[in-house]
């Protein structure tokens, strides 16, 4: 059994959660840090730095004072890890969707009002847990995640898209959101389909007109080499008869 100091060796581990912190201005990271434990603190802000920690592949500031996540975070490109939840957080930066090797992401009692779009790329991700937020949309994206295995979104009475006694069945939520996805994804062949066929027929409608003016021109051209075939006086005899 491992003991309470053995533990805290373990390389790269970073524990500074239950300090009472309400900045790391005086307390900068160790950019080989790969395990960050910052929860139950008064953090409001974390330092756009974050992202210089490259090799870290857990984040928990769960239970702290969060309203905003750095965007920088994105380039946190080996984070599996991320736990945000009990904070005050309105939104989660589009670059999160950086982490390709994300596979938990647990943003429960927040403010989130909508997720970005971007977390549809993480293909890695099972976990995704936003329950206890002021949710009013998913991003249909997320339908597309094969991995997936959990999903999240009790407790957010204004998620119109998800039937309120769904919203405590992570697999049928899962399904509905899929649902949303493939109609996305079947309008947007049709709207494709559509553009093609404009398409053609713009270029076909395009040709028609070639055509039309090439005709007129050889019609053109053809009068006037009969008219050049034609001697002078032949036309002179005629305008005189």
């Amino acid at each position: 059994m491992i003991d309470e100091d053995d533990a805290n060796k373990e390389e790269g581990l970073v524990d500074l959660a239950m300090r009472g912190w309400r900045t790391l201005d005086e307390h900068p990271l160790d950019p080989r840090s790969k395990r960050v434990q910052l929860e139950h603190n008064e953090l409001s802000t974390l330092p756009k730095t974050i992202g210089t920690l490259e090799f870290m592949y857990k984040l928990d500031v769960s239970h702290n004072r969060l309203e905003a996540l750095p965007r920088s975070i994105g380039h946190c490109t080996r984070l599996r890890i991320l736990n945000v939840d009990h904070n005050y957080l309105e939104d989660i930066p589009k670059e999160l969707g950086s982490c390709f090797f994300l596979e938990e992401l647990n943003a429960e009692h927040n403010s989130l009002v909508t997720v970005p779009a971007s977390l549809g790329g993480l293909q890695q991700l099972r976990e995704l847990r936003l329950k206890h937020n002021r949710l009013e949309a998913l991003p249909v994206e997320i339908g597309g995640l094969a991995t997936l295995e959990v999903l999240d979104c009790s407790e957010n009475e204004n998620l119109t898209m998800v039937p309120k006694d769904l919203r405590e069945d992570s697999e049928m939520v899962k399904f509905v959101i899929k649902l949303h996805y493939d109609t996305l994804r079947h309008i947007t062949r049709i709207k494709e389909n559509y553009a093609g066929a404009k398409a053609s027929l713009q270029k076909q409608e395009h040709a028609n007109l070639r055509l039309r003016d090439a005709i007129e021109q050889c019609k053109a051209d053809k009068e006037a080499i009969i008219e050049s075939l034609v001697p002078d006086e032949v036309n002179n005899n005629c305008c005189v008869s």
